[in-house]
């Protein structure tokens, strides 16, 4: 069999000399009068788990600004791309438009040149 020494409060008395300042009853703060600590594991998981969220952020942020990037060099080869074709299309138009070649598509189609030039001057 196992005893158990309790405690009992005394009751407080406005005699000074029997209850000194020094043994009276001291105030306990909300959580230890509540039977409730606040444990350094606690806070330390707190700790983990937000610098946990603010890294997933950061490489959330991190991967779509690649994304973006990517899209962007991409749009840019895009564009590249089609200027070189429009220089070439451009390139082909002028030659087309060059009086040698339209008269060349002229003969063979049967046409045949009206003679000397006439110029007219501005005036």
């Amino acid at each position: 069999m196992s005893a158990y020494q309790a405690v009992r409060a005394r009751p407080l008395t406005a005699d000074p000399a029997r209850h000194p300042p020094a043994a009276r009853r001291r105030r306990l703060a909300s959580p230890v009068r509540a039977g409730r600590r606040t444990h350094p594991a606690g806070l330390l998981l707190a700790g983990v788990l937000l610098a946990l969220m603010i890294g997933l952020i950061y490489v959330a942020q991190t991967i779509h600004l690649a994304g973006l990037n990517y899209e962007m060099e991409s749009m840019a080869a895009e564009r590249d791309d089609l200027a070189r074709r429009l220089q070439t299309v451009e390139t082909t138009l002028l030659r087309w438009a060059a009086e040698p070649m339209v008269l060349e598509r002229a003969q063979r189609a049967g046409m045949d040149p009206l003679g000397a030039r006439t110029r007219i001057p501005a005036r």
